[in-house]
């Protein structure tokens, strides 16, 4: 029982240190921001650890839901960037929406991103585990694009995060397709949300196409990956936002409805 509460400490731990590693990066101590966001990814993960013991037994579920597995992605995505010596500055710059995330993820119900029926297989860890990854990869994609179009960078860098999102993207859409035949007894699952999942990846899809038209430049591709980007973040923290739909019939159907004799009152009548 010490873990259920502790690792919910440690990932708030981890929140204030990511926030502290966004001021030190915003007063220009570049590398006390970089080794900032490195320990709050080691107390993120000890967070993520314990979630695994929270029921007092060792468990996966809800270790890779979006709220807190987002955010450690993105976390780990940076430090491995600025780590690798390339585009530092920049690459610490995306502390701004990696904070961003933070905040909001914390704002939703912990049922939200949880697709029922949920089983606890293999293939639902491996869509969540993909999924959040490919998220993570299109908002570092977007938010570089936007530093490349400010002049910030000189190399398009944002189209190798778009190619691996879409690639994680791919790799969770065929596990879902497997969760989908246990829980659904189908392949596919005519539901809101995996229409949006299939317009995200028809969109970076055609990103990917985008060599083969004439013209289209890095500038063109920069725009592009934002806008996608932006698409990918609304579809899916935008969804869980709208009111669920509520059965509603026409007025007329309502009165026919109230015309219908009870039929259960009309049987019990005719037994007397």
């Amino acid at each position: 029982m010490f873990l259920s509460s502790f690792y919910i400490q440690l990932f708030q731990v981890a929140g204030g240190v990511y926030i502290g590693s966004l001021l030190c990066y915003l007063c220009a101590k570049q590398r006390w921001a970089g080794w900032g966001v490195t320990l709050g990814l080691l107390i993120h993960t000890l967070s993520q650890l314990g979630r695994c013991w929270r029921y007092d037994f060792f468990t996966l579920e809800g270790v890779f839901h979006a709220g807190h597995f987002l955010p450690w992605c993105l976390a780990a995505l940076i430090v491995l960037l600025w780590h690798r010596q390339q585009l530092q500055t920049h690459a610490l710059s995306a502390l701004i929406p990696l904070v961003a995330i933070m905040i909001i993820v914390l704002n939703f119900p912990p049922e939200c991103h949880l697709p029922k029926p949920f089983t606890p297989t293999w293939s639902a860890h491996l869509f969540f585990i993909f999924e959040d990854l490919a998220h993570a990869c299109f908002i570092l994609s977007g938010w570089l694009a936007f530093q490349f179009l400010r002049g910030r960078i000189t190399t398009a860098a944002f189209n190798t995060y778009a190619v691996w999102g879409f690639v994680f993207y791919s790799m969770a859409q065929l596990s879902g397709c497997v969760w989908t035949y246990v829980g659904w007894g189908g392949l596919f699952h005519w539901g809101t949300r995996h229409i949006h999942s299939a317009a995200v990846w028809c969109c970076y899809c055609s990103y990917l196409h985008t060599p083969f038209l004439k013209g289209f430049n890095n500038r063109k591709k920069g725009y592009f990956a934002i806008v996608a980007s932006t698409m990918a973040i609304v579809l899916f923290y935008g969804l869980p936002l709208l009111p669920k739909n509520v059965k509603k019939h026409h007025p007329q159907q309502n009165e026919q409805l109230q015309k219908q004799p009870n039929n259960t009152t009309s049987n019990h009548q005719e037994g007397k």
